[in-house]
């Protein structure tokens, strides 16, 4: 008897490395792949702390990607710079680590509930149904995406909750041991919503963990009832808190949707068709539309435009009603475990929030939820006819290996950005994202005409489909602008004076294709463009009057910065009054107009701005950086 023990657990240990290992080889060639959208904008200054480990806890507690700042995450990041190279390699590596555990923990948690069960090779099947969770294609693009490591810690928090917690139930003493299993499933509660605010979904999770797979069993006497019963009391306290908040909020929902090129009742119109995709995704990927662009898909404006949007609707409410149906029945709620499992963690993300329509690294925590269904129809399948266990857990270790193939050729793609690049347009050849990228890649490599071609397909894209935000005809020729410069061959002045030319009453829309054209300029990357004719034509459009209502306040600066890069002063002095005007409390703004009236030798009214950012300074309004910029004037 000892020696099978051994031998089943030599079995169960080489089984899990073997999978590791696998997924490990074949995500290991995605080190070599580039940062993307997110990780410039929440990751891009992390290498300061390198060189001033003093800014730790500011990031740390700085980062504003929540409401709650995802401080755990982020604590990664920066033990990261402050510990080694701080390279994205680096990064995808730790990633990796982190998506490698996260299988250790799925495994767990299927080995757990199939405990005392009778599930023949429980064991092995949790391993093959944790390697199918590891080796899809559709957690790609989570994995290899390093500001994703917050969904992914999120998860990872999540699954420890949910192991405390059934270990917890399945404890039979009531000794300190207990305590601090139950005290452990909150602290990592805890810490699983400061990584990323989804990982409050555990709750609910928690609670379908005992109402559809353990059912009340307890070996404490005098807990099952109470807990089972307290659980379903919960789930009905918190579907009723649910609705009433909908209710009482839904024009506050609505308001936040102006935004958005689509409406909450669009949205939730359409969320059950991609529901459908993410499953499809995950048990049979076409890999050609795997990615991150899905700007593309085409919005549900009524309830059979398009038809597929009835059809999915009716399939979830068909799924709900065999759910009711079966609930009557222990292996009627262990089936529906796995799909409850994947729409509560949906139940964020993919419901009334006004977040954009299709992102695959949401299913990255759900889609748990469907290997739980897997796992739960193979439990009820051996545990009737044992003698199928084995042949099914043969097809199963086959379809780990079709899926190990396909994302191993996703992984490859990931590993290059031109070869990603090139895979999101042939995939999604109407995405604006999509082709504004690849347009960026030929103009790194000199291809002028085919960067302004795919730029203006992504103009096009951006104003046919409501997926995508409408773009400004002005940011179109602020891109193009960009895309020359980069290219070497830059726009001619006939090209750059379209600027203005449609909705003159507001020629650029967003201040985001500005601050690449300045970062250009900054660092003197087109030296051949003619800067001072386009900063006249700038001054034509802008400051032929005193409104300073036909642009943001943030976007008067930018022109400021322009101005400034150029060294003329009195036109950033003169765009920088109208940024203060809108906003009069900046205190960017502020040391900019400070830069500027010293600039011009307008030495009182640079003294009234040195007052009012010293009052400022005493409030504690400013933070360091900024104290530092204000001591260089003072000491003039």
């Amino acid at each position: 008897m000892k020696r099978n023990g051994f031998l089943d657990l030599f079995l169960v240990g080489t089984l899990i490395s073997l999978i590791l290992f696998l997924t490990l080889w074949v995500y290991f060639p995605g080190l070599a792949g580039p940062s993307l959208l997110d990780d410039y904008s929440s990751l891009r200054t992390l290498h300061n702390v390198s060189t001033s480990p003093d800014l730790a806890w500011d990031y740390v507690l700085g980062d504003n990607s929540g409401p709650l700042g995802r401080s755990v995450s982020m604590a990664t990041f920066v033990v990261e710079h402050l510990w080694s190279d701080g390279t994205i390699a680096t990064s995808k590596l730790v990633n990796i680590a982190i998506h490698l555990f996260n299988g250790i923990l799925v495994t767990t948690l299927l080995m757990l509930l199939a405990k005392g069960r009778g599930i023949p090779l429980a064991h092995i099947a949790a391993i093959v149904c944790a390697g199918i969770w590891l080796l899809a294609p559709l957690q790609v693009s989570t994995v290899l995406y390093l500001v994703q490591r917050m969904a992914m810690l999120a998860t990872t928090f999540t699954l420890l909750s949910l192991v405390f917690y059934v270990l917890w139930r399945a404890s039979a003493s009531r000794t300190v041991w207990r305590s601090l299993l139950l005290l452990a499933c909150v602290v990592t509660l805890v810490l699983g919503v400061l990584s990323k605010e989804n990982a409050v979904l555990c709750i609910p999770l928690i609670l379908l963990v005992e109402v559809c797979w353990i059912q009340g069993k307890s070996p404490v006497s005098g807990e099952s009832a109470r807990v089972h019963h307290s659980a379903y009391g919960l789930i009905l306290l918190g579907v009723v808190c649910l609705l009433g908040f909908l209710m009482l909020n839904l024009t506050v929902l609505e308001a936040k949707y102006e935004a958005r090129e689509f409406t909450l009742h669009e949205r939730a119109l359409t969320q059950p068709r991609i529901l459908w995709d993410y499953v499809r995704q995950f048990y049979m990927p076409d890999i050609h539309r795997l990615g991150i662009f899905h700007d593309d898909i085409q919005i549900s404006s009524a309830l059979f435009a398009p038809r597929s949007t009835f059809w999915a609707i009716a399939a979830w409410i068909g799924l709900a009603c065999v759910g009711v149906l079966v609930w009557r029945w222990p292996a009627g709620r262990i089936a529906m475990f796995g799909p409850l499992f994947f729409l509560t963690g949906h139940a964020m993300e993919s419901t009334v929030w006004p977040l954009e329509m299709y992102f695959e690294h949401r299913n990255y925590l759900p889609s748990i939820g469907l290997c739980l269904l897997i796992f739960s129809v193979y439990a009820l399948i051996a545990r009737e006819w044992g003698e199928v266990s084995k042949p099914l857990l043969a097809w199963l270790g086959v379809y780990i290996l079709f899926l190990t193939l396909q994302t191993s050729s996703q992984v490859q793609i990931w590993s290059s950005a031109p070869l990603l690049a090139m895979q999101h347009v042939n995939g999604h050849p109407n995405s604006a994202r999509a082709n504004n990228e690849l347009a960026t890649h030929l103009a790194r490599v000199g291809a002028r005409e085919g960067a302004l071609k795919y730029s203006q397909k992504a103009f096009n894209a951006s104003n046919e489909y409501d997926a995508a935000s409408n773009e400004h005809y002005g940011d179109y020729i602020l891109r193009n602008l960009a895309l020359a410069c980069i290219a070497k061959a830059p726009l001619t002045e006939t090209e750059y004076q379209e600027l203005g030319r449609t909705e003159p009453e507001r020629p650029i829309g967003s201040v985001t294709t500005m601050s690449v054209v300045i970062k250009l300029r900054q660092s003197d990357a087109c030296a051949d463009f003619d800067w001072q004719g386009f900063l006249d034509h700038l001054g034509e459009l802008y400051l032929s009057d005193v409104d300073s209502s036909r642009a943001s306040a943030n976007m008067w600066s930018a022109f400021a910065m322009l101005a400034n890069a150029e060294q003329r002063w009195e036109q950033a002095y003169e765009y920088n009054a109208r940024s203060l005007a809108l906003s009069p409390e900046s205190t960017r703004g502020l040391l900019m107009q400070l830069h500027f009236t010293t600039a011009l030798n307008k030495r009182e009214e640079a003294d009234k701005y040195i007052q009012q950012l010293q009052g400022l300074k005493e409030a504690g309004k400013l933070n360091r950086g900024e104290q530092d910029t204000l001591a260089l004037y003072l000491e003039k």
